[in-house]
């Protein structure tokens, strides 16, 4: 239970972008997620975090299955959002109970259109 001196734990979105402007990430082939706090009313950017990709030429070889690093990168997060995301991190993010969107659009908007849809904060209570 939260004391009610304290503010409530920050409602984290990772958004895969290479370029910090458009979502122009696929999930398993993303370079860097930027986290951002939803919150806050504007939403706003805490942090941007490398990523070892999971498939692509970027893949390094690992000693453990390598989507399970960029699950783990935003395993403290609500939601993603990404430019493409398949079956195989789809099913582990929602096992997570971490919400996946796919967009091209810029990460401004697709920053407004999450936080307008209410979709965050309705599941946080359900």
């Amino acid at each position: 239970m939260d004391s009610p001196n304290l503010p409530p734990p920050p409602i984290k979105v990772a958004i895969a972008t290479g370029n910090g402007v458009t979502v122009t990430e696929h999930f398993g082939y993303a370079t860097q997620f930027q986290i951002w706090n939803f919150s806050d009313a504007p939403p706003r950017l805490l942090e941007t975090r490398t990523n070892q990709p999971a498939c692509g030429p970027g893949r390094r070889e690992a000693r453990r299955e390598p989507m399970d690093v960029s699950v783990e990168l935003v395993a403290d997060c609500k939601a993603v959002i990404v430019a493409r995301i398949g079956e195989c991190g789809i099913d582990r993010l929602t096992a997570l109970g971490i919400l996946a969107f796919e967009t091209e659009d810029a990460v401004d908007t697709a920053v407004r259109e999450l936080a307008d849809s209410g979709l965050l904060h309705r599941s946080a209570v359900s």
